[in-house]
């Protein structure tokens, strides 16, 4: 009821559901559904109805900007839904196109060289980190979203040489094993080409999204590893793999519910939520660095999750006052930049909104801003935007 009011009131306030707080709740219900299906039979634990608590007062304290935003923009008369202003080639702009094949070509290069030395079993967690999991190689690794926002936002089906460069930064993603890099991404570009009415939400797009959904799954879990290490697949890998997509799907809301049952073991302070300010200081000042990943697995009936959901972990770290006030900051923040690209128009303001759109949606997951990326994204989005920018300016001259 809650979330079904929040979602109509979203709408008259921004004419859209393509809006952080949609791409936050509405998937976290669809899990939550999921959940409470399962939870208690298969072998999985049972649900600690509790646990919902944190969403029910969460969201509507996410609310309260994106409300405040759209009444001052209507009481200026400004517009709450505009189109995005694409480039004037239509397309991925030229210098965006030698960037991403500079990168592509330096990564998979990298790829070339972790296989080459054989250490590590391609597929595997030590492979990945190997790979581009920290240092220069995880940032250059970084810089590719952006651009795979816009390529996907910009391609079309005749666009064959986007397509393989597409797909050449799917690999680079693929080979690092972290599923939500890439579901982040992949959201991010769909809601920003729907929102732009480059494509509709409809029955087939859906099933689309779910079967690409356990494609991915399949491919991480199954191909890759047996690329890698030569095994064998049979009918008890598929069904371990079949088991361990549901787990996935509901290893946050179990997890956070399990933990609750626990006792919330894991509480800790919040410099845990806003670890890439600390960070970025501790590496400034010689320090030890933080690391926000739950230290604490539990097992859910199916395999082990450290994951706890959006406001399950910000609830892990902060008090009730902390929780509301950093709730009701990176509501502001993100709806900031709703804001400014409506108003701007502006392709790269929208691909970071979409960003964190994509953060919100990976809710029903796991707590997405307390890693670096969502900061450096943004910051590379708007490098490209001046770099773009310059390039016009060279041409034109």
């Amino acid at each position: 009821m809650e979330v079904s009011c929040l979602t109509y009131l979203e709408y008259r306030a921004w004419r859209t559901i393509y809006t952080p707080l949609c791409a936050l709740m509405l998937p976290y219900v669809a899990v939550l559904l999921i959940t409470i299906a399962i939870a208690g039979n298969f072998g999985f634990v049972r649900f600690n109805y509790e646990s919902i608590y944190v969403w029910i007062l969460g969201l509507p304290l996410f609310a309260i900007p994106s409300f405040g935003f759209a009444t001052l923009m209507r009481h200026y008369q400004l517009p709450v839904i505009s189109p995005v202003q694409e480039d004037e080639s239509n397309g991925l702009p030229r210098i965006l196109l030698a960037i991403a094949i500079l990168l592509v070509a330096v990564l998979l290069f990298k790829l070339y060289r972790t296989l080459s030395h054989g250490f590590y079993l391609f597929g595997t967690e030590d492979f990945a980190e190997e790979f581009s999991g920290h240092g220069v190689w995880a940032h250059l690794r970084g810089m590719i979203i952006p651009i795979l926002i816009l390529a996907l936002y910009y391609v079309r089906k005749k666009d064959f040489w986007l397509w393989v460069l597409i797909a050449l930064m799917l690999v680079i993603q693929f080979s690092y094993m972290v599923k939500g890099a890439i579901i982040i991404t992949v959201v991010s570009a769909l809601m920003m080409r729907l929102y732009a009415g480059k494509m509709h939400l409809n029955l087939t797009l859906v099933l689309g999204v779910i079967v690409g959904a356990v494609l991915v799954f399949y491919l991480i879990y199954m191909v890759i590893p047996l690329l890698g290490n030569d095994g064998e697949a049979n009918m008890n890998l598929v069904e371990f793999i079949a088991r361990h997509f549901v787990h996935y799907f509901t290893s946050g809301t179990l997890g956070w519910s399990y933990d609750l049952d626990q006792g919330i073991p894991d509480r800790n302070d919040i410099s845990y939520i806003v670890a890439p300010f600390v960070n970025i200081w501790n590496a400034i000042n010689g320090y030890e660095m933080i690391s926000p990943v739950n230290p604490f697995y539990w097992n859910t009936g199916s395999s082990f999750t450290n994951v706890r959901t959006f406001f399950g972990t910000l609830s892990i770290y902060t008090n009730p006052l902390s929780f509301a006030t950093y709730t009701l900051i990176a509501s502001t923040f993100i709806y900031f930049w709703k804001m400014l690209a409506t108003m701007t128009r502006n392709i790269y303001i929208y691909t970071i909104l979409f960003y964190y759109c994509g953060l919100m949606a990976m809710g029903w997951f796991e707590f997405y801003l307390f890693h670096l990326s969502a900061i450096e994204v943004p910051i590379v989005a708007l490098l490209y935007a001046w770099l773009a920018e310059k390039g016009k300016e060279v041409s034109l001259g």
